[in-house]
Formats: C-alpha cells, structure tokens, sequence
C-alpha cells in the first residue's frame, strides 16, 4: 500500500497558476508604482511633469473643478496655480488646466489598460515590468 497522498501532488497547471497569481500581484505593484511615478505630458503650450500618487490625483480633480466653473463663467483671464512633478510653478488658464487635467487622465487610464490587457491574456508575460509593456 501506498503512502503517497495523491491530493498533495502539485500539477504543472497548479505551479503554472501560482506564478501567474504571483505575477498578477507584481503587476499590480508595478502599475501602482508607474502612475505615482508619472509621467511628462506634452500639452498644446508646452511640457508638463506630472505624478498620479493619490493626492496628486486630488489636486488635479479639485483644480479641474474650479477650471470647469472658470470656464464655464466665461472666464478666459484667471490663471490656476499647478506645482509640478519637479516643484516647478505653473500659472495656467482654466482652458490649459482641462488640456493637462484630460491628458494625465488619459495617461492613468492607458497605464490601467495597459495592466488589464496583461491580466485577460490569461498569461502574465515574465518581463511585465519592461517598458515596452506600458505606456510612456
């Protein structure tokens, strides 16, 4: 009689399950860690650096809140004051903040896309941390 307990034989498909769920995990981390990281955008009036950590994101939504009502109002004159991702100062008009506002947006969705389209293949590739893998 035997002693092997055949339900603790781990399969090739079980060893192939776990790398993919281990991969799913890093990349997760790894997108997390692409949108805080940033990004430059270029925008129509110039080059603009910019980080997707979460406050990051919070002053880019309420700033683009306030763009919205300035434009709204018809507003063409006052200016937003945006830090950027290197400490430097940026007085934009509410037209300039929606541009770089819907471009980090953009940028943060195609990064999400990015790691979705990884996840659904349904076989995460090894070098999923590569640029090539991701938008710049």
């Amino acid at each position: 009689m035997s002693n092997i307990d055949l339900t603790r034989i781990i399969t090739a498909e079980d060893k192939t399950a776990a790398e993919q769920a281990r991969r799913k995990s890093a990349l997760h981390a790894e997108r997390s860690r692409r949108v805080e990281a940033g990004t430059v955008l270029a925008l129509s009036f110039g080059s603009i650096p910019v980080q997707g950590r979460a406050f990051d994101q919070s002053v880019i939504l309420g700033l683009s809140q306030r763009a919205a009502a300035l434009q709204s109002a018809g507003d063409t004159t006052t200016t937003l004051t945006y830090r950027d991702a290197e400490n430097a100062m940026h007085e934009l008009t509410a037209a300039q903040f929606l541009e770089l506002a819907a471009a980090a947006t953009a940028w943060i969705e195609a990064v999400m896309q990015a790691s979705w389209t990884m996840i659904d293949s349904g076989q995460i590739p090894a070098d999923f941390a590569e640029d090539a893998h991701w938008p710049t």
